[in-house]
């Protein structure tokens, strides 16, 4: 690997959510693991723990941009600016189109529906009963599940995008955070 994907790969972004009681490690760019402090998923109702995932996925991809931009900044030798871009119109009008694209994904079981818009502004929905139903082991499995689902369709997207505004032969080499 370069050096770049090796400073990629050693990221670790840990997070919890706002009440403190839920806990999301990514590493290695996609190995997601969630956990819940003691007995704490038992005690959720569902739209609360909706709330608190959401929460949890936007401070996620904040700790996850945040490194990304350092590495990519200790690479190049400078800090990382939107502003260095705008002179670019291809760059400008993607990384508009960027912003408003939505991406969205199924838990495997159909219990949990993530989505987001530009990686921000994210929604959780957590089937009704589903606290009650499933183990908060499988649970944890199905959060995962939604997550990878959400990222290959924001990396379907970005291919897209990157196709549209840098040509075809941009779509699949390069990498939008």
């Amino acid at each position: 690997m370069g050096i770049m994907a090796d400073r990629l790969s050693s990221m670790v972004v840990d997070v919890r959510s706002p009440d403190g009681r839920i806990r999301a490690t990514l590493r290695h760019r996609d190995e997601l693991t969630l956990y819940f402090s003691g007995d704490a998923y038992r005690h959720y109702q569902e739209r609360t723990l909706e709330y608190q995932l959401a929460r949890l996925a936007t401070l996620m991809w904040v700790d996850y941009q945040r490194q990304y931009d350092e590495a990519v900044a200790a690479v190049v030798g400078h800090p990382v600016e939107e502003d260095r871009e705008s002179w670019n119109a291809n760059r400008r009008r993607f990384r508009e189109e960027q912003a408003e694209t939505k991406a969205s994904g199924m838990s495997p079981g159909n219990v949990v529906y993530v989505e987001n818009v530009g990686m921000r502004n994210w929604h959780v929905v957590v089937r009704d009963g589903t606290v009650a139903r499933v183990p908060e082991e499988e649970f944890a499995a199905e959060c995962v599940g939604a997550f990878h689902t959400l990222m290959r369709d924001h990396a379907d997207n970005m291919r897209r995008l990157r196709a549209k505004h840098y040509g075809p032969g941009f779509a699949g080499t390069h990498r939008s955070a």
